[in-house]
């Protein structure tokens, strides 16, 4: 995981968000703790730490103003997350959706594979996209469950 980082516990399970002097690079479930992390963070890291724990605990936080650093993902990555960040909460998109707003109609596929490889869980919130026929799965720590619960937080029933 690039740039500094820093674990910390959740609602949901065990996270770390990762940064660069451009903004959060990554931000997934993890199951272990790791004796490199920093122990003090940029007041900005801290202030979307801080959003993030009372989202995941239920309290609607607007995530939007938090910066990111997606210079590591493709120009189609960035396009899907671009897609995916004007999403409002409660909001879904089908991948075939999420592929004709990024300029690819029919690469829902392709939709599928940006998304697996979304580095940046809830700030770029692919559990957003679902199956044209369902909520779909999600290959995030935790799975589908993780999945139903944060579009549960955001007044959405999977399934």
């Amino acid at each position: 995981m690039p740039g500094r980082f820093i674990t910390f516990t959740t609602a949901l399970g065990r996270m770390r968000l990762a940064w660069t002097a451009e903004g959060i690079c990554a931000l997934r479930f993890v199951d272990h703790l790791d004796r490199k992390e920093v122990r003090e963070a940029p007041a900005w890291v801290m202030d979307a730490l801080r959003g993030l724990m009372a989202h995941l605990a239920g309290q609607p936080q607007n995530l939007d103003g938090i910066p990111l650093d997606l210079s590591d993902l493709t120009p189609f990555q960035r396009r899907v997350a671009e897609v995916l960040r004007a999403t409002r909460p409660g909001q879904t998109l089908s991948y075939g959706e999420v592929a004709l707003l990024a300029g690819r109609p029919g690469a829902a596929r392709a939709v599928g594979q940006a998304v697996k490889a979304n580095p940046l869980l809830i700030l770029v919130p692919c559990h957003r996209v679902v199956a044209a026929d369902g909520p779909g799965g999600w290959s995030a720590f935790g799975s589908p469950e993780v999945k139903a619960r944060l579009l549960g937080l955001e007044r959405v029933t999977a399934g």
